[in-house]
């Protein structure tokens, strides 16, 4: 399908120097439609931001996959992926198992975690009068400049957020000289994946108070979204040791945000272990403090370190403050107690402010918490991260 030079672009620039390697477009076509249908017309949804930011929190997190324990909890020449250690807690007589990201805390080795940004340039058709482009160029600059890629300053010292976030959950774990670090090395960024998406599954909204001045957002179906991403993969350069980052400008996936493992077959017995996040970035003027900016990626990276192949199984555990709703989830995701719950708004991100720009992160629990340690062995005996003071005991289990 021919793409129209007639555009509606809600976008910014990246600098030519922060992304030399973004060249080509690739176009995908991502619709319901048969080929000789005509398309079916959307229309531009106005919400007033209250109605608008409760579609979001309900959308939430989501985590899709896994890879079995017998692949990733050892050494093993076949399984080729990222760095990774395992290790164990146990709660009321129960081993838990746990695999994460990097070498053990113990052996003071220090790990550069490669990654790949894939920018998403979502074209939505048939919802106006022409195109609607949210270029993801202002998205993928700020996240290179981010606290998730670059040194900021922390309650407990001055780090990238993922390393700070390991070494403090580690602090009592790791060698007696604290050499070990888990840093994220400056990704590669990808050429820009361009996607259509038709009204068959997508939706634009305009989020404004004012008509004069919208405020325009969109959203795709989770299962278009995954499904395209995984057939990139299919043709991108990705290492094994390589994590590749799906970043989308203003536009969300019935999910704010998502990560996955699974495995690939590559001949002679191997296989890799892949992992991946897509991640939204929303703009605080939009959808305010508590969903913006790099408040998805810090949840997903998080728990990417924590349970890169979503096979860390922990005791279930009630959503925080209250203690009253029980989180159905068996799993070691750092960000979701206080990211996923009923309860989302009583936990606000904490602003970090670098290289010009004031960023969003969510608070998350760490490994003491879902152990039911007291007191927590992480630094300082706190329970989560980089607020620590948000969650100040551990998880309640479910009954």
């Amino acid at each position: 399908m021919a793409v129209s030079t007639m555009r509606r672009v809600v976008s910014g620039v990246v600098s030519a120097a922060a992304v030399a390697t973004i060249a080509t477009v690739v176009f995908v076509r991502v619709d319901a439609q048969k080929p000789d249908a005509a398309p079916r017309r959307g229309s531009i949804q106005r919400l007033d931001p209250g109605t608008f930011q409760a579609r979001l929190r309900a959308a939430g997190h989501r985590k899709t996959g896994g890879i079995s324990k017998d692949k990733t909890d050892h050494e093993d020449a076949r399984f080729r992926s990222l760095p990774h250690f395992t290790s164990s807690f146990t709660d009321h007589g129960t081993t838990y198992p746990y695999t994460m990201v990097g070498y053990p805390p113990k052996s003071g080795k220090s790990s550069r975690l490669r990654s790949v940004i894939v920018p998403l340039r979502m074209e939505f058709a048939f919802f106006a009068d022409a195109p609607i482009v949210f270029d993801p160029g202002i998205a993928v600059q700020n996240i290179l400049d981010s606290p998730l890629y670059q040194d900021a300053s922390f309650v407990n010292g001055v780090g990238q957020f993922g390393d700070m976030l390991q070494r403090t959950t580690f602090w009592n774990r790791m060698d007696p000289g604290r050499n070990w670090h888990v840093r994220m090395a400056r990704p590669r960024v990808a050429a820009p994946v361009t996607i259509l998406v038709e009204p068959d599954i997508g939706e634009v909204f305009d989020v404004s108070n004012d008509p004069a001045h919208p405020q325009i957002l969109g959203n795709v179906r989770f299962g278009a979204m995954d499904s395209q991403i995984h057939t990139m993969l299919q043709f991108m350069d990705i290492q094994p040791d390589e994590m590749p980052i799906f970043v989308s400008y203003n536009v969300f996936a019935d999910a704010l945000g998502y990560h996955d493992a699974f495995s690939v077959p590559t001949g002679g017995g191997t296989e890799t272990l892949q992992t991946l996040i897509y991640t939204s970035w929303l703009e605080p003027a939009f959808v305010g403090d508590l969903l913006a900016d790099v408040s998805t990626f810090n949840h997903e990276l998080a728990e990417w370190l924590n349970d890169p192949f979503v096979n860390n199984v922990v005791p279930l555990w009630e959503y925080p403050p209250l203690n009253v709703t029980c989180g159905d989830n068996p799993f070691l995701e750092v960000g979701d107690p206080q990211g996923n719950g009923p309860q989302f708004d009583s936990f606000p991100t904490v602003p970090i402010a670098l290289n010009g720009y004031t960023y969003h992160l969510q608070d998350l629990v760490m490994l003491p918490w879902f152990a039911h340690e007291t007191p927590s062995s992480a630094q300082n005996g706190w329970y989560d991260y980089p607020d620590t003071r948000q969650i100040t005991t551990p998880a309640v289990k479910c009954p």
